[in-house]
C-alpha cells in the first residue's frame, strides 16, 4: 500500500515538474521519498528541481549513494566538475542549521498568573462608580424625540431613480444595436439569409411525398404535381430578377407529359416515393392499353421507373418502341418528349460505360445522345431533358462553358424559367469548377422555388463541406432530413459533417440512425467502420467490416477486417483472413506474413522452438514491407531470436527497432536480451528506463520488469 502511495505521489510530482509547478513538484517528490527513500527516479527529479547548489549536491549525493552506476547521476556529477569523493566531502562539510533550543529554554519564564494589588482594585472601583452616576444624570435631563418614517424625498432617492433610468436606457439601446447588427449580418450573408427568410410551404398533416424521379417532369398541362407548392408571395431574399432577366415569380414545373390514365397517375405516385419496381407492372399494362391510340405517357414513365432501377438499356428500348410510333402523331411536344427521353437514356448509358471502364463504347452513346437532344429541342423547346443531356455530354469532356450555355438557353424558355433540375444542374457544373459561391446560390434558388428539391439539398451540403464549413453542412443536413425524414443519405451527410466538426460521438449516432431501418447499407457501414478505426474502436470496426464482407465478398474489405481483428485481439479471425488473402494481391504478401508472424509469436509457448523458427523464416522472406512496418518486424524478430537463445541476432534486431523509435516494449525486450547475456548493469538500465516511464504509460508487463529490476539491484 505504501509503495502504491509513493508511486502515485511520484507520478504527480513528475507531472507537476513538467508543467513548471516547481514547488508543488518538490513537495510531492519529497513526500514520495518518505514512503520509498530508495527510489532513484524521485531523487533524480529533485536534483533537477533543487533551489540552490547546496540542495543539488545533497540530492545528487543521496542518489549516488543508492546507485553509484546511475547514468543520469554520473552525468550530473560531471556537469558539476566534481568526483564522487569530492561530492561526498562537500556534502559532509555543508553547514547545518543553528540549534536555538538551549537559548529558548534558558529564556523561558516560570509559568503563572499575575495578581493585581488589592488597594489598586478599590481605587478603580470607586472611579467607575462615580462615572456611572454622572452618566445616568445626563440621560435623565435629555429631551425626548419622536421619529417619523419619511416616504418620499429621502436622501439619495432621486439619484437612485436616475441610475435606474440610465441602466434601462443603456439596455434598450444595446438590444436595438444588436438587433440591427444581426439583421445586417443575416441580410448580407446569402447562406444565412436563405435559412432565415426562405419561405416554406404550409404542409398538411399528411404531406405528399417529395418528387425523387431520376429525370425532370416539365410541362404546362393542368395535371398537378405531387410536389408541394409554394405561395405566390415571394420572399424578400429572392433576387429582383432570375438569371435570364425575367421578373415573374417562380413556380415549380408541372408534370409533363400529361397523365390521363388512372394507372399512370398512381404509378407516378410510386415513382415519386422511389418504389420503381412496384410501378413497372402497371405501366407495362398501360403501354398495352394504348396500342390503338398512341399516348407517350406510359412509355415515358416506364422508362423513368427503369432508370430509377438503373436498367438503362431496357429504358432505352422502351423509348425506341415509343419512337417507332411517332408516325401515329404530328404533335411536336410529343416528339420532343420521346426523342428527348431517348437522348437522356443514351447519356446514362455513356456514363455507365465510363464507370465500368468501357471508355471506347461511351463515345458513340454521347454522340447519339447529343444529336437526339438537338432534334428534340428543334421539335419543341419546352421539355428540359434535352438541355440536361447536352449539358451532361459537355461536362464529361470538361467543356463547362458549353454546358452552362445550353442550360441558360433552357432557362430562357418561359415554361422552364423555374425548372429546378436545370438550376441544380447548373449548380453542379459550378461545383465541378470549384466556384462554390455560385453553386450554393443555384441550390438556394432551387430551394426557393421548391423547398423539397432533394438534389438541391445535396448540392448545398457538399458545397458547404467543400468550403470547409462543417457547421453549415450540419444545418443543411438537418434541413434535408426535415423534408426527407429517415433518409439514409441525409443521415450519412449529417454524420460526415459531424465528423468534420470533430464530434465523433454525434457522427456515430447519425450513422446508427441511418441503419435503423433494419437493412444493412454497405455505404453507411463502410463510413461508420472508418470512423471506428480512426477512434481505435477496433472491435466495433471489425463487426461492421464483417457485415460488409458478408454483403460484398470483397477481399479488400476482408483485408481491413484482418487488421481490425488483430488490433481487437481476435487472433483467430485475423489468422483465417491472413491465410485466405495470401496470394490474392489485395495487399502485399509481406504484410500478411507480418500479421501471421505476430499471431504466431504472441500465441507461442517459451519452449515452442519450431514456431519461433518458422516466424523467423517468414520474416526473412518478408520483402517489400512499408517503412513504418519495418520496426515492428524487427521487434518480433528480436522476440523470436531471444526465445531461440540467438542473443546477438536478437540484440541487432531490437537495436534496429529502437533506432526507429523508442517504446517501453522495445526497452523491455532489450533488457531481457542483455540479462540473458549476463550484462546485468546494462539490463538494469533498460528496466529502469521502463520503470521511470511507467509513471506516464501503463505497461502491461510492468510487474515482470519490476521483479527483474529488483533481482538485479
Amino acid at each position: 500500500m505504501a509503495s502504491d502511495q509513493a508511486k502515485e505521489l511520484r507520478k504527480r510530482g513528475i507531472a507537476a515538474a513538467k508543467a513548471g509547478e516547481v514547488e508543488e513538484a518538490r513537495q510531492l517528490l519529497q513526500q514520495s521519498l518518505r514512503a520509498e527513500p530508495q527510489n532513484e527516479a524521485a531523487w533524480l527529479w529533485l536534483v533537477s528541481l533543487a533551489r540552490d547548489q547546496r540542495e543539488k549536491m545533497f540530492y545528487l549525493n543521496r542518489l549516488l549513494e543508492i546507485n553509484p552506476s546511475n547514468d543520469m547521476g554520473i552525468q550530473a556529477l560531471k556537469s558539476l566538475g566534481m568526483t564522487r569523493e569530492q561530492l561526498a566531502g562537500q556534502v559532509s562539510s555543508l553547514p547545518s542549521r543553528p540549534d536555538n533550543r538551549a537559548k529558548i529554554a534558558a529564556s523561558a519564564q516560570t509559568p503563572g498568573i499575575p495578581v493585581p494589588d488589592a488597594n489598586r482594585l478599590q481605587q478603580v472601583s470607586a472611579e467607575a462608580e462615580e462615572m456611572l452616576t454622572d452618566y445616568l444624570d445626563l440621560v435623565a435631563k435629555r429631551p425626548t424625540s419622536q421619529w417619523v418614517e419619511k416616504t418620499k424625498g429621502r436622501a439619495g432617492e432621486r439619484d437612485i431613480w436616475g441610475l435606474r433610468g440610465a441602466i434601462a436606457g443603456a439596455i434598450t439601446v444595446g438590444i436595438i444595436v444588436l438587433f440591427l447588427a444581426g439583421y445586417g449580418i443575416v441580410w448580407n450573408t446569402p447562406a444565412l439569409r436563405g435559412l432565415v427568410f426562405v419561405p416554406t410551404p404550409t404542409l398538411t398533416p399528411t404531406r405528399p411525398p417529395p418528387t425523387v424521379t431520376a429525370t425532370p417532369t416539365p410541362g404546362d398541362t393542368p395535371t398537378p404535381s405531387p410536389t408541394p407548392r409554394l405561395t405566390s408571395t415571394p420572399s424578400p431574399t429572392v433576387p429582383p430578377a432570375l438569371p435570364n432577366g425575367n421578373v415573374a415569380p417562380p413556380i415549380p414545373t408541372r408534370v409533363f407529359p400529361p397523365a390521363f390514365a388512372k394507372g399512370v397517375q398512381d404509378s407516378i405516385q410510386l415513382i415519386d416515393r422511389g418504389r420503381y419496381a412496384e410501378a413497372l407492372p402497371t405501366l407495362r399494362a398501360e403501354i398495352t392499353s394504348v396500342a390503338n391510340s398512341f399516348d407517350p405517357a406510359p412509355y415515358y414513365f416506364t422508362a423513368m421507373a427503369l432508370i430509377g432501377e438503373k436498367e438503362y438499356a431496357e429504358a432505352k428500348q422502351i423509348m425506341l418502341d415509343a419512337q417507332a410510333r411517332l408516325t401515329d402523331t404530328t404533335d411536336r411536344d410529343t416528339r420532343a418528349v420521346v426523342i428527348g427521353a431517348l437522348a437522356y437514356t443514351n447519356l446514362l448509358l455513356g456514363q455507365q460505360a465510363i464507370a465500368e471502364a468501357r471508355n471506347s463504347e461511351s463515345g458513340s452513346f454521347f454522340a447519339e445522345a447529343e444529336q437526339q437532344a438537338n432534334e428534340a429541342i428543334e421539335a419543341s423547346p419546352r421539355f428540359n431533358l434535352p438541355y440536361l443531356t447536352i449539358a451532361g455530354t459537355a461536362s464529361v469532356s470538361s467543356n463547362y462553358t458549353k454546358a452552362l450555355e445550353i442550360l441558360d438557353q433552357g432557362l430562357a424558355v418561359p415554361e422552364l424559367i423555374s425548372d429546378v433540375q436545370l438550376i441544380v444542374e447548373k449548380g453542379d457544373i459550378y461545383f465541378a469548377q470549384r466556384d462554390y459561391d455560385k453553386a450554393d446560390y443555384q441550390a438556394y434558388l432551387a430551394l426557393y422555388i421548391d423547398p423539397t428539391t432533394e438534389s438541391a439539398h445535396k448540392l448545398r451540403i457538399k458545397t458547404a463541406m467543400a468550403e470547409g464549413d462543417a457547421g453549415l453542412a450540419v444545418l443543411y443536413s438537418q434541413a434535408y432530413l426535415f423534408y426527407y425524414p429517415g433518409s439514409v443519405e441525409g443521415y450519412v451527410s449529417l454524420a460526415q459533417a459531424r465528423g468534420a466538426e470533430g464530434k465523433n460521438d454525434l457522427a456515430l449516432q447519425a450513422f446508427s440512425q441511418a441503419l435503423t431501418g433494419g437493412e444493412d447499407n454497405v455505404d453507411v457501414l463502410t463510413a461508420r467502420a472508418e470512423l471506428y478505426l480512426n477512434n481505435k474502436q477496433y472491435k466495433l470496426a471489425q463487426t461492421d467490416l464483417s457485415k460488409i464482407y458478408q454483403l460484398t465478398q470483397d477481399d479488400e474489405v476482408r483485408a481491413q477486417r484482418m487488421l481490425a481483428a488483430f488490433e481487437a485481439g481476435d487472433r483467430a479471425t485475423a489468422g483465417r483472413d491472413a491465410t485466405a488473402l495470401l496470394g490474392s494481391g489485395v495487399i502485399p504478401d509481406a504484410q500478411i506474413n507480418l500479421i501471421q508472424v505476430r499471431i504466431m509469436i504472441d500465441r507461442a509457448q517459451p519452449d515452442d522452438t519450431e514456431t519461433y523458427q518458422e516466424a523467423i523464416d517468414l520474416l526473412s522472406s518478408a520483402e517489400g514491407l512499408p517503412t513504418e512496418q519495418r520496426p515492428i518486424a524487427d521487434e518480433y524478430q528480436a522476440k523470436a531470436a531471444l526465445a531461440l537463445k540467438q542473443y546477438e541476432a536478437a540484440l541487432n534486431a531490437i537495436n534496429s527497432a529502437l533506432a526507429a523509435g523508442e517504446t517501453g516494449t522495445r526497452h523491455y525486450i532489450r533488457g531481457m536480451i542483455l540479462q540473458a547475456q549476463g550484462r546485468r548493469d546494462a539490463a538494469f538500465r533498460e528496466y529502469d528506463w521502463v520503470l521511470t516511464w511507467s509513471t506516464v504509460y501503463a505497461y502491461p508487463f510492468i510487474d515482470d520488469v519490476r521483479e527483474r529490476a529488483e533481482e538485479l539491484r
